[in-house]
């Protein structure tokens, strides 16, 4: 109870300048740029469709880490990491249309955009199962990631921002 009358005190005698001088809301989405800071995604999931009816969700969920001045978006850590980056789920029809990069679900990421700070893009088109960014100096954050997954010739955009 004392706590509560500490703080409504506290406010109530602020002047209006100092209210309004609070700072902005986060931004819903933001990686730290800064030196050593890492964590896993949200999941975002595509829609896949194959051959033969074969069709189902896959969930992708990367992980991020900075090193050496540089943002790393990754999504694979050798074959008994597969499901931890991808749930391939709601399988229907012929199994033999399941797409090569649904089987090795990996391999389906055709290229990777981010944003620092809300700026221009940044695209790299991985030839391995990382997408490196050099990051900008006086970066504070990644705000937005954008990864193209799935057909070669009509990928998904995923996007989290």
């Amino acid at each position: 109870m004392l706590a509560s009358v500490l703080v409504l005190s506290g406010l109530a005698g602020c002047s209006k300048s100092e209210q309004a001088a609070a700072p902005a809301a986060p931004a819903a989405f933001s990686l730290p740029a800064a030196e050593g800071e890492d964590g896993v995604m949200t999941a975002q999931t595509a829609t896949v469709q194959g051959e033969k009816g074969y069709a189902a969700k896959v969930a992708v969920t990367p992980i991020w880490r900075v090193q050496g001045g540089v943002m790393n978006i990754t999504w694979y850590a050798g074959l008994s990491q597969t499901k931890r980056f991808f749930n391939i789920s709601e399988e229907t029809g012929d199994p033999k249309g399941k797409p090569t990069w649904v089987t090795n679900p990996e391999q389906g990421v055709r290229a990777v955009r981010v944003k620092f700070d809300g700026g221009a893009p940044a695209a790299v088109k991985p030839t391995t199962t990382r997408a490196q960014f050099p990051t900008p100096a006086g970066a504070k954050a990644v705000t937005e990631v954008e990864i193209d997954y799935g057909d070669p010739k009509a990928p998904q955009t995923l996007v989290w921002k």
